[in-house]
């Protein structure tokens, strides 16, 4: 029972290693005046993501179907919306459970008030962040770009030979760059940088995502506890 209970713990540390080692961090940018601007942060809005798709193997073929292109860019906005989500719920968590103490406006109206101002998801990043956050009405707005590699075989009609499927580089994985901007001075006052890649072939680029959020919600600069 005892060298049951040691092999327990070696398994248990090396999960937990395993799952650390998927998820990588940079430091962090947080402004000089940040401990000032924060108390004036009582609600904040999350923007739809922009996002990019990177497949180095079907390049020739997204650059030549135009058919293709026009799914890259539903699947583009499926994948902003969803990672805008995705925070949302997860950010919400974290003030439910008292480790934030601010109000975050929920994505359905952030989204509405933008489609009625005739602002695009694809306009988004090009939006001064300040004129967003006092439409949304809200003290600050955090806005990501999100980056999907997939550098592998997705169609199914594209075929490899063994010699280059053992040689190829596959590098999949998902990337974030997400920034804070306070909305009366229209600064950029914090930001950080994750990245997430597969530990398996099951995991998706969604799965990717959503847990890429779950550790976002929980590095923001507002907690408490």
């Amino acid at each position: 029972m005892k060298t049951f209970s040691i092999n327990k713990s070696i398994f248990a540390l090396g999960i937990i290693t395993m799952i650390l080692s998927s998820c990588v961090s940079s430091k962090d940018f947080v402004s000089e005046n940040f401990a000032n601007v924060k108390n004036r942060h009582k609600k904040i809005a999350i923007l739809p993501f922009g996002v990019e798709f990177q497949n180095p193997l079907a390049y020739s073929k997204q650059k030549n179907d135009t058919r293709t292109r026009r799914q890259y860019d539903k699947r583009d906005q499926e994948a902003s919306l969803d990672a805008q989500k995705d925070l949302f719920i997860n950010i919400a968590k974290q003030v439910e459970k008292g480790h934030y103490e601010i109000a975050i406006q929920d994505f359905n109206r952030t989204n509405k008030l933008l489609a009625d101002s005739g602002i695009r998801l694809e306009d988004i990043r090009y939006q001064n962040k300040a004129d967003l956050a006092r439409l949304l009405e809200v003290d600050a707005v955090i806005f990501g770009e999100l980056t999907v590699k997939i550098s592998r075989p997705t169609d199914r009609n594209m075929v490899m030979s063994p010699w280059a499927m053992n040689n190829a580089r596959f590098d999949d994985g998902v990337a974030t760059d997400i920034k804070l901007f306070d909305a009366q001075s229209g600064e950029m006052v914090w930001a950080t940088e994750l990245s997430n890649r597969p530990n398996n072939r099951m995991d998706t680029p969604h799965q990717l995502t959503s847990s890429l959020m779950n550790q976002i919600a929980k590095h923001l600069p507002y907690r408490t506890k």
